[in-house]
């Protein structure tokens, strides 16, 4: 898979940092999205917050990379959520059971 098929963009910094993620979270972009994901508790943030609305394909990988970030941030005491997820990315969550704990 072609990685231009994924995007994570950084939209603010510590204390609330924010993260634009659009494209396909499949195998092959996970490894990015739980990089750029991770580094960000270097900062130091208050809260994380990841805008979803531009994800088009979102399997099972993303939410294993979603729910190693939420018990890092539970263990930091940093919030976090999901803000605007996009259809595909609410139904996974919701088949998930994790959409009243994730979504903002």
């Amino acid at each position: 898979m072609d990685l231009s098929n994924f995007t994570i963009t950084k939209q603010s910094d510590a204390p609330d940092i924010k993260f634009e993620v659009a494209g396909y979270i499949v195998y092959d972009t996970a490894g990015l999205f739980e990089q750029e994901l991770s580094n960000s508790f270097k900062d130091g943030p208050k809260s994380i917050t990841i805008d979803m609305e531009n994800v088009v394909v979102f399997t099972s990988i993303g939410i294993r990379v979603i729910l190693k970030t939420y018990k890092t941030a539970m263990e930091k005491k940093v919030e976090f959520h999901i803000e605007n997820p996009s259809d595909i990315v609410r139904s996974v969550l919701k088949l998930s059971k994790l959409e009243e704990m994730l979504v903002k």
